[in-house]
């Protein structure tokens, strides 16, 4: 796995390292700087110069006045022994500069390094022109003010020449301008090539709209040992792709449908009944024995003719008799793709909850959760009875939480807390950057998928998926970040087969093929 720290954690990991561990913090900024160099290095060596031509590379390098320009300071030095042409421009008052971020500014002039200072900026166009590179070492995840002024034209200057592609921007840490938990912007910000973060992924390196501002992300180990307390406490992670073998279910050698579960699906409707389809058929694709699909009695010929493979439990609307048998015999309970939000679909809802014992496995999905956030007394149900998986959109999840989506979109990892607090439930909050929490706190990021499976009946698929891991026997929260991942990588595959345009929901179930979602992600193309 791999792990993700806040903002506030990583500064309290670096004060242990310097306060608690005695490592000096001039050596940790020295060992930042390096791990950028060596980045930098490798990239001018990717686009096919010769070692004997970096006296060709004019480099910028933009520096604040905290620890983050004391690693831009390092940079400039470090870069100049390499033969390259290096300038230093600081956006701040040189004489407020103290601590190790002095001890590296004053390095420079032994070096022969020119330094500019905030007063002189008039000349910082004609720079930035004159550079194949700029070093972002404005602010880093220390940023808590917006930017406005002349460093914001800065930023916008630079910007500007990249989109160009006059030249390359890599940031130190984060780029100049994005939140550092949440990937907000906080006025404007530095769009780079190249990103490296120090010790752990950040947060707002991987949330909208930071990620798009922060181009190919390197993590540098500049010597924090895992050992260190703050680091210890992790709590947010992604999955790698060695991660999946010890995750997904085990099939036995001498085996019947039995040993992988029986799925009760209640989904679809006369006028959705796609979501039916594509939720059991998804559950089929991750191994589950049995599905079992309840639909109204008008959408019975669709679903037996599209998946045959499903047991069908016919029902008219209103009759709610036969839930408790059926949700007895499951291993676990999908609800809600396509099912709709008619009168009778509260009383099912009801049925189900109070019918399905609570060891049993339940994924809530669409319409499940937008009758949950009109009734109240379903959305207590849910909350008391665990082993709950609940699956919004933003604009669910605005409807479960009472607020504007707007509110969601710009603090997702806020929004998908509150939720399994408030329901007690595992959280699939999906996004461009699905997140999964659990009540206890324990927050997964996604790192698969595309925007090709913007695309209707997607969240369906999810929820299949999901629920066939449940039925097999995993445990809900495991079950819905694996799940997670597979969806995202087998819309990739289908990416490359369909492209971004031209996928639909049908594509994504068709390339939910285990094994070769295992070689795609370990050999990624």
């Amino acid at each position: 796995m791999k792990w993700i720290i806040p903002v506030e954690s990583m500064r309290q990991a670096d004060r242990y390292c310097i306060e608690k561990l005695r490592i000096p913090g001039l050596l940790l900024m020295e060992a930042a700087a390096r791990s950028v160099v060596d980045r930098m290095v490798e990239c001018i060596k990717q686009s096919g110069c010769k070692t004997n031509d970096w006296t060709a590379q004019k480099v910028l390098v933009l520096c604040g006045g905290g620890n983050n320009g004391g690693d831009g300071f390092a940079i400039a030095r470090m870069l100049k022994g390499l033969g390259m042409t290096v300038r230093v421009y600081v956006a701040a008052d040189i004489d407020h500069i103290t601590g190790d971020a002095k001890t590296n500014l004053d390095m420079l002039s032994a070096y022969q390094i020119s330094v500019f200072s905030q007063d002189q900026a008039s000349i910082i166009e004609k720079m930035i022109d004159q550079s194949d590179w700029v070093v972002d070492a404005l602010f880093g995840t220390g940023l808590d003010r917006e930017i406005h002024g002349l460093i914001a034209q800065l930023i916008g200057a630079v910007n500007e020449a990249q989109a160009a592609g006059k030249l390359k921007v890599v940031a130190v840490d984060i780029p100049s301008g994005i939140e550092g938990d949440n990937g907000q912007i906080m006025g404007c910000a530095m769009r780079a090539n190249e990103t490296v973060t120090f010790c752990r992924l950040k947060q707002g390196l991987i949330l909208f709209p930071g990620c798009d501002y922060a181009g190919h992300v390197t993590v540098a180990d500049i010597g924090i040992p895992d050992t260190a307390l703050p680091l210890k406490d992790a709590s947010r992670f992604m999955l790698e792709p060695g991660d999946l073998p010890q995750l997904l279910p085990k099939r036995m050698s001498r085996s019947h449908k039995g040993l992988y579960g029986r799925l009760l699906s209640v989904s679809g409707s006369a006028s959705m009944p796609g979501a039916a389809v594509l939720s059991g058929r998804s559950a089929y694709k991750m191994g589950t024995g049995l599905v079992d699909i309840a639909v109204p009695e008008a959408a019975k010929t669709v679903l037996q003719t599209s998946l045959p493979e499903a047991v069908t439990t016919p029902y008219q609307p209103g009759e709610v008799q036969w839930i408790a048998e059926k949700a007895g015999m499951a291993t676990a309970v999908l609800a809600g793709p396509g099912l709709g939000t008619e009168s009778y679909v509260e009383a099912m809802l009801d049925e189900l909850l109070t019918n399905t014992p609570a060891r049993i496995p339940m994924v809530l999905d669409a319409d499940a959760l937008n009758m949950a956030a009109r009734r109240p007394s379903l959305a207590k149900k849910i909350a008391q009875r665990g082993h709950t998986i609940v699956t919004p959109h933003m604009g669910e999840a605005a409807r479960l939480l009472g607020v504007p989506v707007r509110k969601v979109m710009e603090r997702p990892i806020e929004a998908a807390k509150e939720i399994a607090a408030a329901y007690q439930s595992v959280v699939v909050l999906k996004d461009a950057m699905t997140l999964v929490c659990e009540p206890g706190g324990l927050l997964f990021f996604n790192s698969t998928g595309n925007n090709g499976m913007s695309t209707a009946g997607s969240g369906d698929v999810l929820a299949g998926m999901i629920a066939g891991l449940c039925a097999e026997g995993m445990e809900v929260f495991p079950a819905a970040y694996t799940g997670v991942y597979l969806h995202g990588a087998a819309g990739d595959l289908a990416k490359e087969e369909k492209g971004l345009y031209g996928m639909v929901a049908s594509d994504i179930v068709n390339h939910i093929h285990l094994e070769k979602i295992q070689e795609r992600i370990a050999k990624p193309l």
